[in-house]
């Protein structure tokens, strides 16, 4: 064998050898949580219930902007990871990870009704007791051959502008994309936050909580999100990348 051709066997076992070393991620939670942050507005009980009734109400579904998230996601953003991505439909379908019951899951509001919007298939694992979590999930991640594991969350939260009872309330959309090893060891987490553009008057210093009202502008802080997260992805990447080899 001339040396050319050694060359080119060598560059070949090479490149063969970089992509047989990607690593294997499966995102195992993919949802939004449809109880609003009430934090920067108030605290008082008669709001809190507002908003619980907010969320138990089947006219308030976050359906559309989680699943335009979902697409962004798995069209425009994977590719910049220098990771192998296990298929959805792998994960979903595995028995394993159908049987899997969080520590920390999906629960019923007190009208009965889901407290997260969750993309069809997959399970609601909360951020609370990641790592717990992690551990639960680890013969997941090994049927599945994957070498991490990925949770991504979606939250919503109210901001307020102005004075007192006065003022204007608009929504802000957060993304929380965690990363763990099978082993429990933390590899990166991100969070970015976007706020609507739509607003809203306050009524006696609090927002009139109504679908009509609410859901709007979480649909616009998700489209706010997701032009970030087109403006960051790149450079989130670029961190994550380090840590994945």
């Amino acid at each position: 064998m001339n040396l050319s051709k050694t060359l080119i066997v060598l560059f070949s076992l090479v490149c063969l050898m970089g992509y047989s070393q990607k690593k294997k991620v499966a995102v195992i939670t993919f949802y939004a949580g449809k109880a609003i942050d009430l934090s920067e507005v108030d605290a008082a009980a008669d709001f809190i219930a507002k908003n619980t009734k907010l969320s138990e109400d089947p006219n308030f579904n976050l359906s559309a902007p989680l699943e335009n998230f979902h697409k962004a996601f798995f069209n425009d953003y994977v590719d910049e990871f220098d990771f192998e991505l296990i298929p959805e439909e792998k994960v979903l379908a595995l028995p394993e990870y159908k049987a899997f019951e969080a520590d920390y899951g999906s629960y019923k509001n007190i009208g009965g009704q889901d407290a997260f919007e969750v993309v069809d298939g997959y399970k609601v694992v909360q951020g609370i007791g990641s790592r717990l979590e992690v551990k639960n999930l680890k013969p997941i991640a090994e049927a599945l051959g994957a070498d991490a594991i990925m949770f991504i969350r979606l939250n919503y939260k109210f901001k307020k502008t102005g004075i007192g009872k006065l003022g204007y309330y608009s929504i802000q959309a957060s993304v929380s994309i965690d990363l763990f090893s099978k082993d429990n060891k933390s590899i990166f987490q991100f969070r970015e936050i976007a706020g609507s553009k739509k607003k809203a008057v306050m009524v006696g210093g609090i927002p009139v909580m109504t679908p009509e009202k609410i859901q709007p502008m979480c649909e616009s802080a998700t489209e706010e999100l997701i032009k970030d997260m087109n403006k960051k992805i790149e450079r989130l990447a670029k961190k994550a990348n380090k840590k994945l080899n």
